[in-house]
């Protein structure tokens, strides 16, 4: 036999039978596909079918034996019965009406056999015993459902990120998937799976501090609203932190906009936060030294628990990190401090150079969104080249406000390495080059921009977890069309300001 999934919510089903293999196979359909419409006949019926089935408004049971005209808009029939006229009989006109039947104990006169299906989280298994016995089969799901790994999930996510990736070529698409697989079978020859036991006690574990963190987040969150609200009310600042918010004609909502939609961006994409602000800010008329330090300095905190948590999930080369954070650091420093002198002297020209690069990143990333999967042959990378683009990279993100993931993070990605390892990477050197520009433009400019900081980084926590949503609605392709038409509409409006 052929395995296939079938959607039953679309198939209706026959059974006919009245023992507890017909009441099995009953359970097993609607457990797969609760809105199946069902049909029993059982002249007989016990009293566990009946009770099973009197709830439930798709099953149908008649108290009779099955004619040939109930086969009328039935694809499929499923019988056990030990009347062996009856049954031969029952095949013949699912013949003639050309029904597939399954009888039950008997796979070598029947159509098809049933499966029960094992979920575990995204992942569905379909697990035949070739239809001898219920009982056995049940006892074999319990074995091959603990077996399954309990990272599998994790291991096909990465499999997902890596597939029909729109900056990557299709020859270096499926040298990253077989890198991926590598990887994963090498992991588990060293760290074979523990008995299911452990797996069982470990997922209970994983649930009980999940709801405790939970709770304790909920209890943190309103102890801290209850200090911030007493520490007001004693003090009476309520007059200053309503002057602040107000300043600068209502800067800091203003901020919290666009921190949400820059989140938005970067939480379903992995890039386009600096980008994403830059545009949007200029076309504030806010100047840009003041925008690139803003970014840097709410960069610091999102960019860390990006840095933390893929450095606990290993995706972190260190030596790549080394190539180009060293880089980075240097360029960081210089693209602040030209962006500091350049920006307060020579505004009118320095707004336009950023936002005809905000542009030209905007069609580079509509361009990947809609280029073909062009086989390439793959060019290696020196370890000078990773420096350049590190030194370049950190550069252009300090000086523009961003870049770097599209400019650096995408470059490496186009030359065929790991992803995981590419993004962990660099994501750890964005975070390293980010504090750096934050601090090279508070000794510069001093602080002068909390209003902004605040009002992105807020606007962008709040965003976190729309954006994950996102994430898993919305192909990776669509997103990336929508950002470059994004940026690439506020860039010449950018442009088309500051020429006027």
């Amino acid at each position: 036999m052929h395995p296939l999934f079938l959607n039953l919510e679309r198939i209706p089903v026959l059974l006919v039978g009245h023992d507890e293999l017909i009441l099995q196979a009953l359970k097993q359909i609607v457990r797969n596909s609760i809105h199946c419409k069902i049909k029993i006949f059982d002249e007989n019926s016990s009293e566990d079918l009946i009770e099973f089935s009197s709830d439930k408004s798709n099953i149908t049971l008649f108290h009779r034996k099955m004619e040939e005209d109930d086969l009328q808009d039935f694809a499929l029939l499923i019988i056990s019965t030990e009347d062996h006229e009856y049954e031969e009989h029952l095949l013949q006109i699912s013949q003639n009406k050309n029904v597939l039947i399954n009888v039950i104990g008997k796979p070598q006169i029947s159509d098809f056999s049933l499966v029960s299906v094992i979920k575990k989280e995204n992942i569905k298994l379909g697990i035949s015993s070739n239809d001898y016995s219920p009982e056995v089969q049940e006892r074999i799901n319990r074995i091959i459902e603990h077996s399954i790994p309990s990272d599998l999930e994790e291991f096909i996510g990465k499999l997902k990120f890596a597939y029909k990736n729109p900056l990557m070529n299709r020859e270096d698409e499926l040298k990253s998937l077989d890198t991926i697989t590598a990887d994963y079978l090498d992991q588990k020859q060293k760290h074979p799976l523990a008995n299911s036991e452990f797996e069982n006690l470990e997922k209970i574990t994983k649930a009980v501090r999940r709801r405790s963190n939970i709770y304790l987040g909920i209890i943190g969150v309103m102890v801290l609203i209850g200090v911030l609200s007493y520490i007001l009310f004693e003090f009476q600042l309520f007059p200053d932190i309503n002057a602040f918010l107000n300043a600068d004609n209502h800067i800091f909502y203003k901020m919290l906009a666009v921190g949400f939609v820059a989140e938005l961006v970067v939480g379903s994409t992995g890039m386009g936060y600096g980008i994403i602000c830059t545009t949007i800010l200029l076309m504030l008329n806010i100047a840009p030294p003041i925008i690139s330090a803003s970014i840097h300095s709410a960069e610091t905190f999102t960019s860390a628990a990006g840095s933390i948590s893929h450095f606990r999930l290993k995706n972190v080369n260190m030596k790549l990190v080394k190539a180009l954070a060293i880089p980075a650091i240097i360029g960081a420093i210089i693209g602040a401090l030209s962006l500091t002198y350049f920006g307060q002297h020579y505004a009118h020209i320095v707004k336009p150079i950023i936002s005809c690069y905000t542009l030209y990143l905007g069609i580079n990333i509509l361009r990947n969104a809609f280029k073909n999967n062009r086989k390439k042959k793959r060019t290696q990378k020196s370890s000078r080249n990773i420096k350049v683009l590190g030194l370049f990279g950190g550069f252009i993100d300090s000086f523009t406000g961003g870049g770097w993931g599209p400019m650096v993070t995408g470059s490496l990605l186009k030359d065929g390495r790991t992803p995981r390892y590419v993004i962990g990477s660099s994501t750890l050197s964005k975070f390293i080059l980010t504090i750096t520009s934050a601090i090279t433009f508070v000794i510069t400019i001093g602080i002068q921009h909390w209003n902004i900081v605040l009002g992105l980084l807020i606007g962008g926590i709040v965003t976190a977890p729309f954006a994950a949503m996102l994430t898993s609605r919305i192909p990776i392709k669509k997103m990336f069309v929508v950002i470059g038409i994004l940026i690439i509409s506020l860039s010449v409006i950018s442009i088309v300001k500051s020429l006027t």
